[in-house]
């Protein structure tokens, strides 16, 4: 019978852990490219505690499921007003919700907007108080030897001094970087859950090695020929008619090439003694059949080899996932796929064989997210590099409309799939379908 609640928790904690890995990635990805990141945070948005070292606050959030890093200047489009806004606050120093809302029609822009667009750069700060009250402040500086404490009025230059100082600020974030920075920053999520897919696997090939059969005998079948010829677990097997062998694949191409009813002579040492003796084979689905089986030994898989492995796993999901885009293959490829459901179930077995198989399962999970996530479609971030690209090429910004209009299109299509998956699931795992 399955354990619910155990199937939630192991789900729920499988899930967080190539979430957390993912984002992660666009984390060190935006550090490496110098833009700044508000929050990196263990779990789902909202209340949290943590700490904030270097400007970026640091984390676990009320619902520790997952994680996100918030990443200045990243979707939507840029603010024309921002210098102007920069220089308002700077002249106030603080100025609260109420306030910013109030002084819009009198500036003629809004200022609320600005604002929140400045605050997301990291470059003014934004605190929210109780029952929706928010102010804006002015960040700690240093202008002309004097200092300035958070929130407080400083002088204010002309428009274009603003207009650099806005322009500086830019190039720590996402859409001030060029092109292919935030390609980077964008693999950055799929690149490390493939990292931590290679890493893991390798090393548990690596240190688990294979099981390479040989011709010592690991346990005799009852009433077989073998039984019935003496033989027992231990001994070894040497020859068959007098030709030799060395390896358990040559021992059954030898045995193969005889008959059922065939009289064979076999070698083998018993307790160190070389001897023979003579087995009439027997018929096993029309095969010649002796009744042994071998006993393995474990083997040491060198890196490069154990990589190899990985890749081939990598490219077995990767040739798999492709087939969701082909019409011939979706039906078939959906029917062999798994929903969060299948995913948590599978993880609670998992959990419950051991950790290893529990780690082992979260990093073929985290190909899986890893390349899916690289799918051209919005939202996803492999459908964020088309529309980055596009616009890198033909030197137009696409309009928001549209791009939110194909990314609701798009969430639809995968609601849609998520509910048949889960439905297959349900009657997989819990109805016996």
């Amino acid at each position: 019978m399955l354990n619910v609640l155990a199937i939630i928790f192991w789900g729920l904690l499988m899930i967080g852990i190539i979430v957390f890995i993912h984002e992660g990635g666009h984390f060190l990805a935006a550090r490496l490219m110098k833009v700044r990141v508000r929050e990196f945070m263990f779990g789902l948005p909202g209340p949290s505690i943590g700490f904030t070292f270097r400007k970026t606050r640091y984390g676990v959030t009320a619902i520790p499921l997952g994680g996100y890093c918030l990443i200045a200047g990243e979707g939507g489009a840029e603010n024309p007003n921002l210098a102007e806004a920069y220089s308002y606050l700077a002249y106030w120093g603080t100025l609260s919700l109420e306030e910013a809302e109030k002084s819009s029609e009198a500036l003629g822009f809004d200022l609320v907007s600005a604002l929140n667009a400045l605050e997301s750069w990291m470059t003014i700060k934004g605190i929210k108080g109780k029952a929706g009250s928010k102010k804006y402040e002015m960040l700690a500086t240093t202008i002309d030897g004097v200092e300035y404490a958070q929130g407080a009025a400083r002088p204010v230059s002309d428009i274009n001094a603003a207009k650099a100082h806005i322009d500086k600020e830019r190039t720590h974030t996402y859409a001030g970087k060029s092109w292919w920075r935030r390609v980077v920053i964008l693999l950055g999520g799929s690149f490390m859950n493939l990292l931590f897919a290679i890493i893991v696997i390798t090393s548990v090939i690596m240190a688990l090695g294979t099981m390479s059969p040989t011709t010592t005998i690991e346990r005799v079948v009852e009433n077989s020929p073998a039984y019935e010829a003496g033989l027992v677990s231990g001994d070894v097997l040497l020859s068959v008619n007098g030709r030799v062998f060395e390896t358990w694949q040559d021992f059954f191409e030898n045995v193969d090439t005889f008959k059922v009813g065939d009289v064979i002579e076999l070698g083998y040492s018993h307790e160190g003694v070389v001897t023979s003796t003579s087995i009439t084979l027997a018929d096993n689905d029309g095969r010649p059949y002796m009744g042994v089986t071998s006993r393995p030994i474990r083997e040491q898989v060198p890196f490069f080899e154990a990589l190899g492995v990985t890749f081939s796993l990598i490219g077995i999901v990767t040739q798999a996932i492709s087939q969701l885009f082909n019409p011939a293959t979706f039906s078939e490829t959906v029917g062999q796929s798994s929903s969060v459901v299948g995913i948590a179930v599978e993880a609670e077995k998992a959990a419950t064989s051991g950790a290893l198989y529990f780690i082992v399962l979260a990093a073929e999970l985290s190909i899986s997210i890893g390349l899916l996530n690289l799918a051209p479609i919005p939202p996803l971030d492999g459908g964020k590099i088309v529309v980055e690209t596009i616009q890198r090429v033909t030197r137009r910004i696409i309009p928001a409309r549209v791009i939110s209009a194909i990314s609701i299109t798009a969430m639809i299509l995968l609601l849609l799939l998520f509910i048949v998956l889960t439905n297959q699931d349900i009657n997989r795992y819990f109805l016996g379908g």
